[in-house]
């Protein structure tokens, strides 16, 4: 056939050469996130059989037109200008494939999943990085331009031949050409389905194939930015009735306890430190690199197992200030439900006569969160703009959190109380850099981002040895927690649970007891807990609970989407669904590392089926919530 067919020999070379590239990709993926070699040899063989699949579905949408122009009519496919069109066309389409899996090499290890088309809408949080990027990952820019030219060398091999193949022309040639068309073309549409089944491929379908913490690996970049783009917004599913599901759990909630009457409602501050991963934490760990907040918490009331909804900032903070996660394709700041009618903390709290406000020592702008406290009546916002001192400026970021948090102290002396503030630290964020003064003064861990933890650390200590001199500070509740985890090296936290554990305790001014709640929580949890310390006496819209330590019987929980399935948390219990079928269960109290699935031992039964089913009302309400804008209380 190929004597006969010599564009089709052609196009096989050159569709082999972009599968070979792939491979590659996945080779340096994960050579460079070590995490998964802990699965074993004969896993990842068969993460990267599976990955052939999913390589071939992004190779046909890539490639379309390319592999369509090599089924014209034979008389152009010798021509030197066709054939430089051709090479184009092969270069720009592989190579932005190269692109897209290189720069997940290196943003994997903050974002833990491979990136959608939400990547693109990261403008304003990588001003200013641009340049601490390409000084940090060098080294994925040397393999981007070795794989470049290796693609460009392999390709012209097959140059030389295109442009001096022999074409036939007689009537049963043309015959045999039509059935190889058509035999081409039918492979094409499979090869990008990725199935014979009445489902095309989807990046949900690689937890099932192997394991849901190997889906980065199986999965390419370009093949989930197009299954992105394909995903037009949730869609209304019925797994029980409208009030079976409510019975289960309802997000029109009020606070048990908030029927007392109190004469001084206290301040509310709000402290979210960024990337302060559960591991740094020296209060849960052997090693860790936060000893003041270590010190803080033995007099604090601290949530044993406390969970981030997301992996990222903009998924962070709707989750913590309006109780909003994203169980959706993306963040939902960058969601078609971004304008959806949704009242904040501070908007609840605005009612009782709080003044509330927000600060984040980064640009304004920043992954629109000056937009989504406008848009949920959270406050006043105070970003970079309106920072007195641009020489404590980071060059690259925003505000070093020493001089920041010292000047949301001095802002604090300003309100009127009570008051509801919230303040967003950033310098344990990647370039993670310190004021020059500091280079050598904190511990340099095995993780870049060790020393900054460190540094926010002490930064949070200079605010505290500044606020407990103040008159408001003994009737202020501080809320300590995290926006999301970031690298992790122990194998504990790199699991499909560990990867979201953060720490979250609650300190009242001048409070010398301690508690320990082991109740499951999440950062949904944080606005039902602020309601109930201000005594909030109405209903609010919330898809966390207030957790009171006197219910037995409720165990909390924490939800989380990625990877195209939902994994809902009840220590020491984890459940994995991906919508439709079942995929997981495990008990990390005696299979830390999630090894065992458990999912059909019997012994479980009841346990699955009430995890199984609060998951389900959880999804049912959420979609049928933000389609239909109902995200507020009546």
């Amino acid at each position: 056939m190929f004597t006969q067919f010599p564009n089709i020999k052609i196009l096989i070379q050159r569709l082999l050469l972009a599968l070979f590239l792939a491979f590659l990709c996945r080779l340096f993926f994960l050579i460079f996130n070590p995490v998964f070699f802990s699965f074993g040899f004969l896993v990842l063989v068969q993460a990267f059989l599976y990955g052939f699949i999913y390589d071939f579905s992004a190779l046909i949408y890539l490639n379309a037109l390319f592999i369509l122009l090599h089924l014209l009519p034979l008389a152009l496919q010798n021509k030197k200008g066709f054939q430089q069109i051709l090479m184009g066309l092969f270069l720009i389409s592989n190579g932005t494939a190269i692109l897209l899996n290189l720069i997940d090499t290196g943003y994997f290890a903050f974002s833990g999943k491979r990136s959608g088309m939400d990547l693109f809408k990261m403008g304003d949080e990588l001003q200013g990085l641009k340049t601490a990027y390409l000084i940090d990952f060098w080294y994925l820019y040397v393999i981007l331009f070795l794989l470049l030219g290796l693609m460009v060398c392999l390709y012209l091999l097959t140059y030389k031949k295109s442009t001096s193949m022999q074409v036939g022309s007689a009537k049963p040639f043309w015959f045999k050409y039509i059935l190889v068309w058509i035999l081409t073309a039918g492979i094409s549409f499979i090869g990008a389905r990725g199935s014979f089944g009445l489902l095309p491929l989807n990046t949900f379908d690689a937890a099932r194939q192997t394991r849901p913490e190997l889906v980065p690996l199986v999965v390419n970049t370009p093949f989930n930015m197009i299954i992105s783009t394909q995903q037009s917004g949730l869609q209304n599913v019925s797994y029980f009735s409208g009030e079976a599901a409510k019975k289960l759990f309802s997000p029109v909630q009020q606070v048990n306890d908030s029927q007392k009457v109190i004469a001084t409602p206290p301040n509310i501050v709000l402290i979210i430190v960024e990337s302060l991963g559960k591991e740094y934490v020296g209060y849960f760990n052997k090693q860790g690199y936060t000893p003041f907040l270590d010190s803080l918490m033995k007099f604090s009331t601290v949530y044993s197992h406390a969970y981030s909804s997301g992996k990222k900032s903009v998924e962070g903070i709707p989750a913590i200030l309006a109780s909003m996660p994203s169980w959706l394709n993306t963040p939902y700041l960058s969601s078609y439900y971004q304008s959806n009618a949704l009242n904040s903390t501070g908007a609840y709290l605005n009612e009782m006569g709080y003044q509330t406000s927000f600060y984040h020592g980064g640009r304004n702008g920043t992954m629109s969160f000056d937009n989504f406290i406008a848009i949920s009546k959270g406050g006043a916002y105070f970003g970079l703009n309106q920072y007195e001192d641009e020489a404590d400026f980071d060059g690259k970021w925003g505000i070093y959190d020493e001089p920041y948090l010292k000047y949301f102290a001095r802002e604090l002396n300003k309100k009127p109380t009570p008051f509801f503030s919230t303040v967003f630290t950033l310098s344990s964020h990647h370039p993670y850099s310190l004021p020059g003064k500091y280079k050598n003064k904190f511990i340099k861990g095995s993780l870049p981002i060790h020393n900054t933890i460190e540094y926010t650390d002490f930064a949070l200590q200079q605010f505290f040895e500044m606020a407990k001199k103040e008159s408001w500070f003994k009737n202020t509740v501080f809320i300590i927690t995290a926006d999301h985890s970031s690298e992790n090296q122990e194998s504990f936290y790199q699991s499909p649970q560990g990867k979201y554990l953060i720490p979250l305790f609650v300190y009242k001014g001048g409070q010398t007891t301690h508690h320990e709640i082991e109740k499951t929580v999440s950062q949904l949890d944080i606005m039902p807990i602020i309601l109930s310390e201000a005594h909030y006496d109405k209903p609010f819209f919330s898809f966390g609970t207030y957790l009171n330590p006197a219910d037995k019987e409720n165990k909390g929980g924490a939800m989380q989407f990625q990877d195209q399935y939902y994994q809902l948390v009840q220590w020491p219990y984890v459940y994995q669904f991906d919508g439709r079928k079942e995929m997981g269960f495990f008990n990390i109290e005696t299979d830390s590392f999630m090894n065992q699935n458990l999912l059909n031992n019997h012994k479980y039964n009841l346990q699955k089926l009430n995890m199984d089913s609060l998951l389900k009302s959880m999804i049912q309400q959420y979609n049928q919530a933000l389609i239909n804008n109902e995200t507020g209380v009546k």
